[in-house]
């Protein structure tokens, strides 16, 4: 799905439903991770305006046989892949991130830590955050007296944060130009858009094509 610009949907007659507040908590020792929100929103809205944020990031890590953390790190983490927001052409499934992670923290040629990342508003509405292909390596740090510098091994991630979601229905979306009636004006601007996307892509396909022409016929007059 297409990612828009906030101020895009504020052209649109349109009806804000109750925006939906998750928060999300995962973690991993290398086996791949998923959490599925508790509730859904409207699956089937033509926009969804959404926020999201991971808020803490720590590791345990191991030395000498023993388990040390959880020591937080989300200050190391590209902001690039902590937050994001925006707005999404729906219906469902919308996906808000996906996005890789690999990390060398003691920049010693070795990757210590990679993963995938992949947020989402599933199918059916639900929000799901899911971690895959995980690699947890060791990393060089100062241990302090009387060791120093050791290699210790990364031995689990967690991750928490939150998702803000608000569905948006448009109240003609066959109306593309916004003046109150279905028309000839809105067949010219599908025309017009044949094969692209954005204005004139009434079903939130990503292409003007036959089914968005049909629509506009389907609902042609006044909104």
């Amino acid at each position: 799905m297409k990612i828009a610009t906030l101020p895009a949907f504020t052209l649109c007659s349109s009806t804000f439903g109750d925006m939906v507040h998750w928060d999300f908590s995962t973690s991993t020792g290398g086996e791949d991770a998923s959490w599925i929100s508790p509730t859904a929103v409207e699956p089937n809205a033509n926009q969804f305006q959404f926020l999201y944020e991971i808020t803490y990031v720590a590791v345990d890590v191991i030395f000498l046989g023993v388990v040390i953390g959880p020591v937080e790190v989300t200050g190391d983490i590209d902001s690039d892949l902590l937050f994001g927001f925006g707005t999404a052409d729906g219906p469902a499934p919308i996906v808000l991130m996906n996005e890789p992670l690999v990390a060398d923290a003691d920049g010693d040629g070795d990757i210590d830590v990679a993963a995938d990342f992949h947020m989402q508003i599933n199918g059916k509405g639900y929000g799901q955050y899911d971690i895959t292909n995980v690699s947890l390596g060791d990393v060089y740090v100062d241990t302090g007296w009387p060791f120093g510098w050791q290699y210790v091994q990364i031995d689990h991630i967690y991750m928490e944060g939150y998702m803000n979601i608000t569905p948006i229905i448009i109240a003609c979306p066959e109306d593309t130009n916004n003046d109150g009636f279905v028309n000839v004006t809105d067949v010219l601007n599908v025309i017009g858009n044949w094969g692209g996307s954005g204005m004139g892509d009434i079903d939130g396909s990503g292409v003007v094509d036959v089914s968005d022409l049909l629509a506009i016929v389907g609902a042609w007059g006044p909104c």
